[in-house]
């Protein structure tokens, strides 16, 4: 009646009394979702090689590309399409962006209404000018202490020695 609690045996799931393997246990949640990504990614290669096979010749290689990402990135929710603002918009955007670095959620909110964005469009706006005038800075700093460095004027400093007292 002992059993063999050996690693060999523990990994393998053999019971050497019986000689049959223990059933497993699955998660039904976990067999629902594995069932799930199977039929998905399954849709996936479907739409990948319908898009293949029936891209035009006339098609230049950069769409059919663009299709390709469509399909892959596409899973349960659609990737929003790039924002294109328009001249105006950016004006103003770059105006008050010159006046303010970062912006309260008041103040988003009136400008996303009088630009007619969303306030979404809006702060990640401001995220990326915002990147964009740091690396800016970033660089000008570069640039200017490679200057500095390559017109250094070297004065001495005095460099005082304390000498001990006599009298």
């Amino acid at each position: 009646m002992s059993k063999n609690f050996s690693i060999d045996a523990l990994l393998n799931n053999v019971d050497h009394e019986s000689k049959t393997s223990p059933m497993l246990y699955v998660n039904p949640l976990f067999q629902t979702f594995l069932h799930q990504l199977q039929l998905e990614q399954t849709k996936t290669l479907n739409q990948l090689s319908h898009s293949l096979t029936t891209s035009d010749s006339d098609e230049d290689d950069n769409s059919s590309v663009s299709s390709i990402n469509k399909t892959t990135n596409s899973s349960s929710s659609a990737r929003r399409k790039r924002t294109a603002f328009s001249n105006e918009q950016l004006i103003e955007l770059e105006a008050e962006f010159q006046q303010k670095k970062y912006l309260s959620l008041v103040e988003r909110s009136q400008i996303a209404r009088s630009l007619h964005l969303s306030e979404i469009q809006v702060k990640i706006w401001w995220q990326n000018r915002r990147a964009k005038w740091k690396r800016i800075k970033a660089g000008q700093l570069r640039q200017f202490s490679t200057h500095c460095e390559n017109n250094k004027i070297l004065c001495p400093i005095p460099v005082h020695v304390k000498k001990p007292f006599t009298s």
